[in-house]
Order: C-alpha cells, then structure tokens, then sequence
C-alpha cells in the first residue's frame, strides 16, 4: 500500500454544496488548540463540532504510514487542512520521514501559508479545488483565484519539482461554463498558454499548461450513499491505500468520510494491525472476487469506474 489519507481536521472555511458537511461552517478563530474541538455554524443534529487532530495522533498516523511501507500521504478526506493550527508542524514532522505529501486545499488561505507549503521538501504536490470557488460571490471567488496563480507563478520558479493540479469540475458541460470559462481564460492569460480542456473522459483528465502545472478535470464528485445498491464490483481500497480520520479511526477509503467502514484506531492499534484485522481482508478478499461485501461499498458510484467481469 503506497498511500495513507490523513484527514488532519473536518474544519473547512467554505460551504460547498458537494460536500457532505456542507451544513457547518469552521470560524475563524473558534478554535486553536490541537486534538480540541471548535465552534462552527451547525444547525441541530448535524455532525457536531469540527475537530482538529492531536500531534501525537499525527505522529502516530506517519509512524504507521511508514510501518506499512506507504510513499505518500495526503492531507484530504474532509476540512480544509491549512486550517489546522499545526499545520507548519507537521510539514515538519514529515520533513524528518521519508514520506511525500499531497495536499489537497481549497486555496483560500493561500497568501498566508505559501512560504511554508514552497519551503517544506516533503510537499510533492498541490491540488487546488478552483470549482470550489463557482459558488462563492464573484468577487471573492476571482480573488482567490488569482491568490493560487500567484502561488502557481511563484512554484513554477523556485519548486519547479513540485506538481499543481488545478482542478476543475465538468468542463465542457454548459451547466457548468461560466466558471470554468473565466478560469481557464485567466490561466492562459497569467501563463501564455492555450490550453482547451474539454469533453471531460474518465481517462484523460490531466491537460498541462507549463511545466508540472496542469489543469484537472473531473465530473462531479458523488460521495457514497444513495442510489440503489450493487453487490457486484471492485475498488482499489486497501490495496493501494487507506484512510485515517481526525480522531484515530482508520476507514478502508478516502470517501468514507463518516467511518461507515471503521476498521480500528490508531491510537490503540499499529495501522498494521488494523489493515491485517479479518474485517480489512474480508473487505479486500471480495474486491478481489468482483463482490462488494460491505453496505457502505455497494453504495459507491466510485466502484463503477471499475471494470470486473
């Protein structure tokens, strides 16, 4: 297993209507200590306060990333993780591992914590999540682009190692197009390029603009849930990565956001352990024989991108 998700907090400073959590709000300020709870904008019987993860959970979450061989680690499940109080800390905590980080980050406190993501080694790549911003007041959603193009512009000379993805969802797609439309038009005004992404194909979402920037499309992201359930199908789940939450649960997938497959937890158990448990083979045995096994899985539009027999 080459990837462990590390969701360093359920914080985030935006609504966005295609996440699960989209009905609290992190303010800021609420809230600095780390492994503390923080006051957010949930109306009753939502999922409660948001959550930062505690340093020595994180110290965990890497020693048994490292334990189990993983290259990278990325900061996503849920939350906007530069919110997290010890974020810079634990650059730095990983600048002393082997492992490479993915930080996937809506881009909105990009001004303030650039120097540290350009300083620190252990950052791989960025992925900036631009479609974010199609339900933001225009103002705010064009001033934040241009932050992360600053960024790009400033990367792109003094850490051209590292990878950006600038993601964008349904382009082509006329219900998404004015959006998209202005955003890849200021990309190729700020780097004098032409790039034309579109006629979105599951297998061909990458399109680079300069260097290791690229443009990432995708179409609309569905977290698992609805639909009618499947027992047939395969996912690359504990195969090729894992997740853990910001309290220590380690869950079979990066989509699995509310611990509907918890599989233990770190803080009593090696990650190891936990992946080894007869409950994480028997998920994994029926991936291997094209079977969903568990409720959460066969209601995931995710395995269909899948092929099995």
């Amino acid at each position: 297993m080459d990837n462990v998700y590390i969701e360093i907090t359920d914080a985030c400073n935006l609504r966005c209507s295609f996440c699960p959590s989209s009905d609290c709000k992190y303010e800021a300020g609420s809230g600095t200590s780390q492994g503390t709870q923080v006051t957010d904008a949930c109306a009753p019987n939502t999922r409660g306060p948001r959550e930062f993860m505690a340093s020595a959970l994180f110290e965990k979450c890497i020693a048994g990333a490292q334990e189990i061989g993983a290259k990278n680690v990325f900061f996503h499940v849920l939350g906007e993780p530069t919110l997290h109080p010890g974020f810079a800390h634990y650059l730095k905590k990983l600048e002393q591992t082997p492992l490479k980080l993915t930080l996937t980050t809506n881009g909105t406190t990009i001004a303030r914590t650039a120097h540290h993501v350009l300083n620190s080694p252990a950052v791989r790549q960025v992925n900036f999540s631009t479609h974010a911003y199609a339900e933001l007041p225009p103002n705010d959603a064009r001033e934040h682009l241009e932050n992360v193009l600053d960024f790009c512009r400033i990367a792109l000379a003094a850490r051209p190692d590292m990878y950006i993805n600038l993601r964008l969802w349904n382009i082509g797609d006329m219900t998404a197009g004015d959006w998209n439309s202005y955003a890849i038009s200021r990309i190729n005004e700020t780097f004098g390029t032409q790039v034309a992404p579109g006629n979105f194909c599951s297998r061909h979402k990458s399109f680079p603009v300069t260097g290791r920037l690229y443009i990432h499309e995708d179409s609309r992201f569905e977290w698992p849930g609805t639909g009618t359930p499947e027992k047939k199908g395969t996912c690359h789940a504990l195969e090729t990565h894992a997740a853990i939450l910001h309290d220590g649960r380690v869950v079979a997938c990066c989509l699995d956001y509310s611990g509907q497959i918890t599989l233990g937890n770190i803080a009593d158990q090696s990650l190891a352990e936990i992946l080894g448990s007869c409950a994480a083979r028997n998920i994994r045995e029926g991936f291997e024989k094209h079977e969903l096994r568990h409720p959460f899985c066969q209601k995931c539009s995710f395995c269909k991108r899948f092929k099995h027999p």
